[in-house]
């Protein structure tokens, strides 16, 4: 996350342990901190206008920008991302905090970043698991669908889900030869135990999501 406190602190790590070179992403922001660029602070969707800081967008849908918002998302985008060039780290894909790349407005915006920069990765939406049918259930297949095949030379893994997901869809449809990403956010619990952050409060232990390293192509971690 190129506009958060902790951002040298990874860098950091990416240089002490040199396995990881290649293999971690643009967590883009437009939900949360302060943005690198200065357009977007005028921009009320996107931050509130006295303070600079943004505030979480996807309290409401995103399927329209205008062409003065969609200008300055941009600029917050690549801002983002050349700073992770300058640091000396090749992105290898692009998601987002908040999932705020899947709003239909930004997502166009994300493609063209990756486009633009040569990188093919752009994380789906949610796509496995327990799914409800509905109108949400239609824009993740239509969105998927899209980026899948609408824009050429994006690609993506074929499931994208949280653990609980990948549970779920290996007890139903074991997946064979796809390409799996599990997001996860690794804590350590009180008893020294790595969790997912997200789901500290039942124990998830990643330990065994974790031994699938060899068999599962694309995990962002």
């Amino acid at each position: 996350m190129a506009n958060m406190p902790g951002f040298e602190d990874a860098v950091g790590l990416m240089r002490e342990h040199s396995f990881l070179q290649g293999k971690v992403g643009v967590h883009l922001n437009l939900t949360e901190g302060y943005p690198l660029s200065v357009a977007i602070r005028g921009c009320q969707r996107f931050c509130d206008l006295v303070s600079g800081q943004f505030v979480y967008a996807r309290q409401s849908s995103l399927f329209f920008l205008n062409a003065r918002e969609q200008k300055a998302v941009y600029e917050e985008l690549t801002a983002q991302l050349e700073r992770l060039l300058a640091a000396g780290i090749r992105p290898s894909h692009l998601d987002s905090h908040h999932h705020i790349h899947t709003e239909w407005a930004v997502a166009r915006l994300v493609a063209r970043l990756g486009q633009a920069y040569g990188i093919r990765k752009i994380r789906l939406t949610r796509n496995m698991g327990l799914q409800r049918r509905g109108p949400k259930m239609l824009y993740k297949s239509v969105f998927n669908r899209w980026y899948l095949k609408g824009y050429a030379g994006i690609t993506a893994a074929d499931y994208f889900g949280d653990i609980h997901d990948w549970n779920f869809l290996q007890q139903t449809h074991p997946p064979a030869g796809k390409n799996i990403e599990i997001m996860v956010h690794p804590l350590f619990n009180e008893e020294g135990v790595l969790v997912d952050y997200d789901q500290k409060d039942l124990q998830e232990q990643l330990g065994p999501v974790i031994d699938l390293r060899n068999s599962i192509s694309y995990t962002d971690l």
